[in-house]
């Protein structure tokens, strides 16, 4: 899931920034996550709720996983892209130059003293490898996990975990609380059952 709207002033990079919640608009965003993933649970329960560290998400993840009556696991791994330099600049005061590179080559270019695309992919998928082991040495492969984490982030999981190319995902719209649920086999195989449900 997609972490409630951040508290910043429109038009502005950020990333790995850790920006407050919008308090105006977190409570009735975080009440609208839980129902949307109440309905898609279908009476299951999930067994852990996961978090990126920044507390965009972290936030939302400790009210998600009080409901549940579980405990929030934090990972690094789930932080939103680092722009390096770029974050908290205004779009359109970054250099051109830069911009043009990075449209050139998605995957591989990184923001000055920032992640790449392709930094990120790794990163996810260290993140799932290690829950795909954890579920598997419990045989318990029809567990639910949550993720609370980032736009970016999860729009590259899922083209990896699909076996699409990175820049596939680029503009599929996740909206602030827009949930993906993928279905992960023992196999290592992936299929995206909701996309921004």
């Amino acid at each position: 899931m997609r972490h409630p709207p951040p508290d910043v002033a429109p038009g502005l990079c950020y990333g790995r920034t850790d920006l407050p919640v919008d308090a105006a608009r977190f409570d009735a965003s975080v009440a609208a996550m839980h129902a949307r993933l109440a309905t898609l649970l279908d009476g299951r329960t999930p067994v852990a709720i996961h978090s990126s560290p920044l507390q965009r998400a972290r936030r939302a993840a400790e009210v998600m996983a009080t409901s549940f009556g579980l405990r929030v696991v934090e990972d690094a791994r789930l932080a939103e892209m680092d722009f390096g330099a770029w974050e908290m600049q205004p779009w359109d005061t970054i250099d051109r130059s830069d911009l043009d590179a990075w449209a050139r080559d998605v995957t591989g270019f990184a923001p000055p003293g920032g992640e790449s695309a392709r930094d990120i992919v790794l990163r996810m998928d260290g993140w799932a490898r290690g829950l795909r082991d954890l579920r598997r040495a419990a045989s318990a492969m029809d567990d639910v996990h949550v993720a609370i984490a980032h736009a970016g982030p999860i729009r590259l999981h899922t083209a990896t975990a699909l076996r699409m190319p990175t820049t596939a995902c680029l503009s599929w719209s996740l909206d602030f609380g827009g949930i993906c649920h993928l279905h992960l086999a023992d196999d290592g195989h992936a299929r995206l059952i909701r996309w921004n449900a």
